[in-house]
């Protein structure tokens, strides 16, 4: 969604790859970020909470409260709209958010249920990072494995336990590291689109190495079963980082002490287009006009009798 800035307390507002607005407030960063959950009725209220706080903790910040709109199909059962804002309220919970309004409807403009969040973060304002500050020639990190949440919803949900999909670790241990100019949360699209985000916000294009991307053997499987390229599959649990090379090692080593999984991928470059190479092949890098799991979906439907 795009807008015109006329606030001058508006630090970073509305544009591609830039996910969360960021306000100067009394001293503070405040951070807000708005995200609908429409693949899947289950899991949907913890999967709600984690992709919003995902677009906080890209920032630098840590979020803190939070609104819900429910809106479910007509003829749900009652027990199952319970259930879900049981499962949004215990996810709130976890995450230390506070659940603090919205709203709750049956309505037929949807045909399943539609979760929708307004998450709210604050940061320290020499601790907030801007969501398009990638520079040239800034290397690309990968942190936490690709396509967790697509191959969960394809086939393989325990893996929204384990490894998850928050980025809150790598995000926390990044913000740590001087050199860190941007983060970026990969959803949809996956880790192409996301690579394509974090430079463009920044008027430069990702040069991003196949080989060196971290995936899960599932995903593999899932993609191989289905036909689906997982560089485009949805991938809310990993993080990207845009990380000058002087602090390339730090950022590795500071994220390996936090737990998380983490490659060089690639790198910023301005000037010069958006490419893959891959198995010793250079090509343009892919443009996903929609996720992979929904053409997984489509495709599903279709073969339905």
């Amino acid at each position: 969604m795009f807008g015109s800035n006329r606030d001058a307390r508006v630090i970073q507002g509305s544009g591609v790859g830039l996910d969360a607005a960021v306000i100067e407030w009394g001293g503070r960063a405040l951070v807000a970020a708005s995200d609908p959950i429409t693949f899947v009725d289950s899991n949907a209220g913890r999967l709600a909470v984690a992709v919003n706080a995902n677009d906080i903790f890209a920032v630098g910040a840590e979020p803190q409260w939070m609104l819900a709109t429910v809106l479910a199909p007509e003829g749900v059962d009652a027990a199952a709209i319970q259930e879900l804002l049981a499962d949004l309220t215990l996810a709130c919970a976890e995450a230390g958010v506070a659940l603090v309004g919205g709203h709750t409807e049956i309505t037929d403009a949807v045909v399943r249920s539609v979760v929708s969040c307004t998450l709210i973060g604050t940061a320290a304002m020499d601790e907030f990072i801007p969501s398009n500050g990638a520079a040239d020639g800034d290397v690309i990190i990968q942190a936490g494995a690709a396509a967790v949440e697509g191959t969960a919803i394809l086939g393989y949900p325990q893996l929204l336990d384990d490894p998850g999909i928050s980025v809150a670790a790598a995000a926390r241990a990044l913000r740590a590291v001087d050199g860190v100019h941007a983060m970026h949360d990969v959803t949809e699209g996956g880790i192409a689109t996301a690579a394509l985000e974090l430079a463009e916000s920044a008027g430069r294009s990702p040069q991003l190495v196949g080989d060196d991307v971290i995936w899960l053997p599932q995903t593999m499987a899932v993609c191989s079963e289905r036909d689906l390229d997982p560089l485009g599959l949805l991938g809310s649990g990993t993080l990207l980082a845009a990380v000058s090379p002087g602090a390339v090692e730090r950022a590795l080593s500071a994220l390996s002490n936090a737990g998380v999984q983490a490659s060089a991928i690639g790198r910023v470059a301005a000037g010069s287009p958006a490419t893959l190479r891959f198995g010793g092949q250079m090509g343009p890098l892919p443009r996903f006009e929609r996720d992979e799991a929904l053409r997984a979906f489509d495709d599903a439907r279709r073969s339905t009798p």
